[in-house]
């Protein structure tokens, strides 16, 4: 073969490489933001019955159970957000390894911003409402208790990482009830995270309902703990003595509960 023939070969395999790159790049599958989104949440938040491709689609948001038996289990566990996402990438950024895209979620007034890298990405500020969720798909100790009500979560600054989460985020939880308890609803409460350099700092307060609950904990890359104190907001209010017990330990008159390390 000539020199001139092996430059042609040579050339029309690259062209062909190229092109097949091009191809696999533009119908690449909606599935490989649910591995974005493993990756930057450290598996906390996933991606489920994505259909689409990476450019534009849909899929179901989960906040997964990452417990001790979650890596044994064949399924994905979690509370999975009511309806689905939906996104539309911008092509031209990735030239430069930014990224560029907008996400809107059944039960928001508008969509919001996601901008950034592959190794981090700010969310435009926003807020969800949901009218109504279970939590027992959490895990312990949620299963027990299985609570379920409305949810509004509001979030601003916020800012992902493989090794970082920053921002403020606000979760108001109305008319929440147990199927271990008769009490309906038990209340309604204000979880707020404020997290920096990868830490969030988490509080608890109770808005209004027959069940005071209050509550401070942490999170980071290495674990998480919480710890609430719980009683009847009416000190002679006796139906809420079955759940308590079932819950936390008895500390005086508060029930102290405490949730992961």
């Amino acid at each position: 073969m000539s020199p001139r023939s092996a430059l042609g070969v040579l050339f029309t395999a690259l062209i062909t490489t190229l092109v097949a790159m091009v191809v696999a790049l533009v119908s690449a599958p909606a599935t490989w933001l649910d591995r974005l989104a493993a990756t930057l949440t450290h598996g906390k938040v996933r991606l489920a019955e994505a259909s689409g491709t990476i450019w534009q689609g849909s899929g179901r948001l989960i906040w997964a159970d990452t417990g001790e038996s979650a890596e044994s289990r064949l399924s994905l566990s979690g509370v999975a957000l009511p309806g689905r996402v939906h996104w539309r990438v911008a092509p031209m950024p990735l030239l430069l390894g930014l990224i560029e895209a907008t996400l809107q979620i059944d039960g928001m007034a508008g969509g919001v911003a996601l901008q950034g890298s592959w190794r981090e990405l700010r969310l435009g500020n926003g807020r969800l409402d949901l009218p109504r969720i279970e939590l027992a798909a959490l895990g312990s100790p949620w299963n027990t208790v299985r609570p379920a009500g409305a949810v509004t979560v509001s979030w601003s600054n916020v800012m992902m990482g493989t090794q970082r989460f920053e921002g403020s985020v606000e979760i108001e939880l109305r008319d929440i009830a147990s199927s271990l308890s008769a009490v309906r609803p038990l209340g309604s409460y204000r979880i707020e995270v404020q997290a920096r350099s990868g830490q969030a700092v988490i509080s608890m307060r109770t808005l209004e309902g027959a069940l005071t609950l209050t509550g401070q904990g942490a999170a980071s890359g290495r674990g998480f703990s919480f710890l609430a104190r719980a009683h009847p907001t009416r000190a002679d209010d006796t139906r809420l003595q079955g759940l308590l017990g079932l819950v936390g330990t008895r500390e005086g008159d508060q029930t102290i509960i405490k949730i992961g390390s």
